[in-house]
């Protein structure tokens, strides 16, 4: 989960080693369902549309945050979610808000610093450290924090194995 064109769809093509599992779009809105994706018969991969900014209608945009929220929520074999944040962008007041969801729901999750080849490696400590400040809000519910980009696949190994070991 995260915000719109964050990178999901692009994530989770680079995770699944599938270039056009999930279809990406440089236009912020484009995936306005819930996807699931079987993966070798065992594990489910659930790719959410994004929430926050979004080339859609106000309506649209409200009811896509009940979607995503109703999902969350009454998903029970929901084992780990991944929130994305966009490292150029770092964490707004909706990424909070969506932090804020997930531990009064007590979802574990890991966040992963998507397009991370977009700034420089002093940017990179600096989101890294900043959002793991942040974490100490949440100790019951994070678990981890990832730094990613899909064009080189760095990072995507440590994900493929979280994933992989759930």
């Amino acid at each position: 989960i995260g915000r719109s064109n964050v990178g999901k769809s692009s994530l989770l093509n680079a995770v699944t080693k599938t270039k056009k599992l999930a279809k990406t779009s440089k236009t912020p809105g484009r995936t306005l369902s819930i996807n699931v994706f079987e993966i070798n018969n065992k594990i489910n991969i659930i790719d959410l549309p994004g929430y926050g900014f979004a080339k859609v209608s106000k309506v649209i945009r409200d009811n896509l945050i009940i979607l995503i929220e109703d999902y969350i929520e009454h998903r029970e074999k929901l084992d780990h979610i991944f929130l994305l944040i966009d490292a150029k962008v770092g964490i707004k007041n909706s990424d909070i808000d969506m932090l804020d969801f997930l531990n009064n729901c007590k979802k574990k999750f890991s966040i992963i610093l998507t397009k991370i080849d977009k700034i420089s490696f002093n940017q990179r400590d600096l989101q890294k450290n900043s959002i793991l400040s942040l974490m100490k809000n949440y100790k019951k519910t994070f678990q981890n924090i990832y730094l990613s980009e899909t064009k080189k696949n760095n990072g995507i190994n440590e994900i493929q194995k979280t994933i992989y070991g759930l």
